[in-house]
C-alpha cells in the first residue's frame, strides 16, 4: 500500500518503501544503537549478494493514511534498553511524520539483541 494525500498542488503517494528507508535512516542513528536486523526473506537474499537492504529492520503498514511502523533492533552492551527504545520511537516518528506529512500512529521497537 502506499499513503495518498492532495493539496492545492495535486496528488501525492508515498509508498511503504520509502516511509521504510526514512524510518530505518533515522533508527540506526540513535545512539545505542548496533544494527538494524533483517525481519524479511528478501533481505536475506540481499545481503547475501553484498548489497544494502534499503528499509532493512522496519516494517511499515498503512491503514486509511495512518502510518504503524515496526523496528528491529539490536543494541549495544552496557545502554540504558528503555531509554534506547524510546529514543528510536520518538525519532522515528518525528521524522517519519516530517517526512510523510501524515500522522504515525505507532511505532515498536524491538530488540532483537544485545552486541557486544
Amino acid at each position: 500500500m502506499s499513503l495518498v494525500t492532495s493539496n492545492i498542488f495535486g496528488k501525492i503517494s508515498i509508498s511503504d518503501e520509502a516511509v521504510a528507508i526514512a524510518a530505518s535512516q533515522a533508527a540506526s542513528e540513535c545512539y545505542g544503537v548496533a544494527e538494524l536486523v533483517s525481519r524479511r526473506l528478501s533481505d536475506s537474499f540481499t545481503e547475501l549478494l553484498n548489497r544494502k537492504a534499503p528499509g532493512k529492520g522496519v516494517k511499515v503498514h498503512t491503514i486509511e493514511n495512518l502510518i504503524y511502523i515496526d523496528v528491529y533492533v539490536t543494541l549495544i552492551l552496557g545502554v540504558n534498553v528503555e531509554a534506547v527504545k524510546s529514543s528510536i520511537e520518538s525519532t522515528v516518528r518525528y521524522s517519519v511524520g516530517t517526512f510523510t506529512g501524515m500522522r504515525v500512529q505507532r511505532v515498536g521497537v524491538n530488540v532483537v539483541g544485545i552486541k557486544v
